[in-house]
């Protein structure tokens, strides 16, 4: 069941089902940090905070800003309502892409601080065991056409829902060791009326990605692959 707390000016959403209570406490970077066995990981911008919390991993996320907005403030943004924040909304799409059966964390808690007209904000979501990005996994080894073929499906059967991932990169899929991939970092994702020529953004989004990282360091990358995600994609019936 889900529970909110209000603690002064914060805001904290949790499951209690699936996690105790959080103190504002849980979602402050430097708290984590001062802890030997916390680590730095790569997901989403600026990384995150992987966390032992009640026992079980877990990963930290805060909200930060990037572009020219980095001039103004790295991790504020303009209060318009709670359930307007990055964080509320982020915690309501991956509750509907699990609903949907789709591979993705399961989010723990999440954290709004207000202070007069902005806020600041942080998520808490389960770690995916046993998992690395695509982009390292396929720094050190080949993915493998089947492999290429069913992470194209996957990617038609979560946009069949209409969820429109806001920065779909290589650093943003994680794969495990049995090879099952999760869509990872929800934040300013959507749900769209319906499928249409949208679409196709987020897949040269990623496309984009993988050359980007593949010019910089040697991937186990290969035009060829690109073309097996696409052949997954299109070859979902649903």
């Amino acid at each position: 069941m889900e529970q909110i707390t209000q603690i002064e000016n914060c805001h904290i959403l949790h499951d209690e089902d699936v996690v105790g209570k959080l103190e504002r406490k849980h979602f402050d970077l430097a708290y984590w940090q001062a802890k030997v066995e916390s680590e730095t990981v790569i997901a989403g911008r600026g990384g995150s905070i992987k966390i032992d919390l009640d026992g079980s991993p877990a990963i930290l996320r805060q909200y930060l800003r990037g572009g020219m907005f980095t001039q103004v403030s790295t991790d504020r943004y303009l209060w318009l309502g709670r359930g307007r924040t990055r964080a509320w909304r982020e915690w309501s799409m991956l509750k509907l892409a699990l609903d949907a059966g789709m591979p993705v964390p399961t989010p723990l808690g999440v954290c709004v601080c207000r202070d007069g007209l902005l806020y600041r904000a942080a998520i808490i979501t389960a770690y995916i065991k046993n998992s690395e990005t695509l982009a390292e996994r396929i720094a050190h080894s080949e993915l493998g056409p089947k492999s290429w073929h069913r992470l194209g499906l996957l990617l038609k059967q979560f946009q069949h829902h209409c969820f429109r991932h806001a920065d779909l990169n290589a650093n943003n899929l994680l794969v495990d060791q049995q090879g099952k991939f999760y869509i990872i970092d929800f934040d300013k994702a959507r749900v769209m009326k319906n499928l249409d020529n949208w679409q196709w953004s987020p897949l040269l989004r990623l496309q984009r990605s993988l050359e980007k990282i593949n010019r910089q360091q040697k991937l186990h990358y290969r035009r060829a692959d690109w073309q097996a995600l696409i052949d997954g994609y299109q070859s979902a019936v649903l």
